[in-house]
Order: structure tokens, then sequence, then C-alpha cells
């Protein structure tokens, strides 16, 4: 099941760094992804900590004045903000196969 998730997390960061990379400048990418996430755990209740460590990641790199390697890891976040709104609709529909009957 974990590489699974791995799975579905690589695949989402490679088709929403495509839709998210053109525009705004670096810190709106990060501004995003940290709305993005906020908004999916207030509404699913599922916070995953690597996204939080990957927009503070991409805010320190930011800060160094690491441009292209911030945006990388705000697409990243993004992509994990993604993945983790899947695995609560897949946690919220398939829970009942898990109980016994």
């Amino acid at each position: 099941m974990n590489h699974g998730l791995k799975a579905l997390a690589v695949g989402l960061a490679l088709s929403v760094s495509s839709a998210f990379a053109g525009s705004g400048t670096t810190a709106e990418h990060i501004e995003a992804a940290t709305a993005a996430y906020k908004k999916v755990a207030k509404e699913t209740s599922y916070q995953w900590t690597v996204t939080v460590q990957a927009i503070k990641a991409a805010q320190k790199a930011l800060d160094a004045g690491d441009d292209k390697g911030a945006r990388e890891l705000a697409h990243h976040a993004m992509a994990l903000v993604e993945a983790t709104r899947t695995q609560a609709k897949l946690e919220s529909e398939n829970w009942k196969m898990r109980v016994p009957k």
C-alpha cells in the first residue's frame, strides 16, 4: 500500500507541476500550496506532515535565493496536497470493505 501511495504522489507531482508551472511567481506558488494544504486539511481532516516540510523547504530555498529549487519544492508540496485529497476520498469510499460483516 505504501508503494501505491508513493506512485500516486509521483504521478500527481508530474501532472500538477506541469499545470502549475507556468504562471505566477515562486512566492505565489508557495502561497498556493500553503492555501491548498490548509483547505484540504480543513475539508478532510487529513494532514500529511511531509507536505508541511515541503512547503517550509520551498520557503527556505526561496529565502536563500534558489528560485528554481523553491519552485520545484512548491510543486512537490502541491502534488502532496493532491495525493492527500485523493487518499481522503479513497478512504471515505473504501473503509466499509475493511469492516467485517
